[in-house]
């Protein structure tokens, strides 16, 4: 494809979110808490390194593509203290919850949880990627998003750095060939 002019890849910037799926605990790598803080490369976080990516990108283009990061329970509340060493920074991110499912006893078949007003943290799990679409509903990030003409959205994991906004598919989303559709 060839590359559209820069005023043009700004518009098309322009409709676009880059969501990072954030609701994974880093226990597997040796880490507690989410594993968007473990370092990864000369002290800098998943976190870090894709806060860079998204700032390069809007630096680049002149542009303003929002961050937005799924947390589950487990890790939105340390995320959150995270995201505050961002606040200088030319990014908006955006936060949602993921939903949380009771856990199945696998000999009763029952619910774990025997209240919602006060269960315990191993009583729920969070279910994953498939909660994405109702989760940012539910969220109204997407509506804000909508509003803002925004009608694309790039999802990888946050631990998945060579995920990244690629501009010729962006394109053939946005100007797809003459006689096809999106």
């Amino acid at each position: 494809l060839p590359n559209p002019p820069d005023n043009t890849l700004k518009d098309m910037l322009s409709k676009l979110v880059v969501v990072k799926l954030n609701g994974g605990l880093g226990t597997s790598m040796g880490c507690q808490g989410p594993k968007s803080a473990i370092p990864v490369r000369n002290d800098l976080t998943f976190l870090d390194l894709t806060v860079q990516q998204i700032e390069y990108l809007n630096k680049t283009y002149d542009c303003k593509v929002p961050l937005v990061l799924m947390n589950s329970f487990n890790t939105d509340e340390d995320t959150n203290k995270i995201l505050r060493k961002y606040k200088g920074f030319n990014l908006q991110i955006f936060t949602f919850l993921q939903s949380r499912y009771p856990r199945i006893n696998k000999e009763t078949l029952m619910p774990i949880p025997t209240s919602l007003t006060n269960p315990g943290v191993e009583d729920f799990y969070p279910p994953g990627h498939g909660d994405f679409y109702e989760s940012f509903v539910n969220s109204g990030l997407a509506e804000h998003f909508l509003k803002e003409g925004r009608e694309y959205v790039f999802i990888s994991n946050i631990d998945n750095l060579g995920a990244t906004v690629d501009l010729n598919i962006l394109n053939c989303l946005l100007n797809p060939p003459e006689g096809e559709k999106p």
